[in-house]
């Protein structure tokens, strides 16, 4: 069944390829420092009698009249914020170009890894943290101390943290307007039942050695993933294609629109790519901003492009 957190094998294989950033997950955290436009700060907030961390970047044109989108970025299984941050995935650049209010919680520790629980529903679920009450309190925190547009908020995240970007897709209601899911896919194919229509990118190489793009017992694969979340938003079940050539890979964009109230599913695909956040240059558009366009003109309410 593909409805697990972990089998055995894929947490094996998490510990294999992630324990090596097992000490950084545990590293300590400064005190909560004030929300300055401009900076990253540490905060910390209480939920179910423990304390757990993230990090906030206003962007400098932080304006307190006008709302602001909100990007929710999930780092991987055994892996820290800061350095996922730091080494991975900073969008400060995106941020200051178009206002937007990032987040970059978190994981609590499984088994002395950190982790996001992407199978909240599942009966053989091997993680009991409330992952998705811990980012409910946490949007809620800072919609009382920034002004953040409730309509945009969108999730994304690496390996475990992509899985758990669809965890908020599928288990909240009307509260993420879009996902971006990177080198990691869905646990819960079963269990998910959205509020309404979401905009989902699905970014996945065709020889991930960690996560494989065919999927497993316990993970669906990249087809069966795209093929659900059209299904969902009622999208076209044709796609646009295009495709971009960088030696020995090669990217590919399969794009589904005309789904409900303009939701749209886009397909990142890699050939003879890595288990990685992807940083290729699309026509001198970063992965970044390829995200960050998709994800940003769906509201709850419906694409506004």
């Amino acid at each position: 069944m593909k409805n697990a957190f972990l089998s055995a094998g894929l947490f094996l294989t998490f510990l294999l390829f992630f324990g090596c950033n097992s000490s950084k997950s545990t590293s300590s955290t400064p005190e909560d420092s004030a929300l300055i436009p401009g900076e990253l700060s540490a905060q910390s907030i209480l939920h179910n009698g423990e304390e757990r961390e993230y990090l906030v970047y206003v962007p400098g044109s932080y304006n307190e009249n006008t709302n602001h989108p909100l990007l929710l970025n999930f780092h991987g299984f055994g892996g820290n914020a800061k350095d996922y941050f730091d080494y991975e995935s900073d969008f400060r650049g995106v941020a200051e170009l178009q206002g937007v209010i990032l987040v970059y919680p978190q994981g609590s520790l499984l088994s002395g890894f950190s982790h996001w629980n992407a199978a909240p529903m599942a009966e053989d679920n091997k993680s009991n943290t409330d992952d998705i009450g811990f980012i409910e309190l946490l949007i809620r925190n800072l919609q009382e101390d920034l002004s953040v547009d409730p309509d945009r908020i969108y999730a994304t995240g690496f390996s475990n943290g992509g899985m758990f970007s669809y965890a908020l897709a599928c288990f909240t209601e009307g509260l993420i307007a879009g996902v971006a899911a990177v080198s990691g896919l869905q646990l819960n194919l079963e269990d998910c039942a959205p509020s309404h229509a979401i905009s989902v990118l699905i970014a996945h190489s065709t020889t991930d050695d960690v996560i494989s793009y065919a999927g497993s017992s316990d993970v669906a694969s990249v087809d069966e993933t795209v093929l659900f979340w059209t299904s969902v938003n009622q999208t076209a079940t044709v796609a646009e294609e295009s495709s971009h050539n960088f030696g020995d890979e090669t990217v590919w964009l399969y794009t589904y629109s005309e789904g409900i109230n303009g939701a749209q599913v886009l397909h990142y695909k890699v050939e003879n790519g890595k288990h990685e956040w992807f940083t290729h240059d699309l026509a001198g558009q970063s992965f970044k901003s390829v995200l960050w366009d998709f994800l940003s003109p769906q509201k709850i309410s419906g694409r506004e492009d």
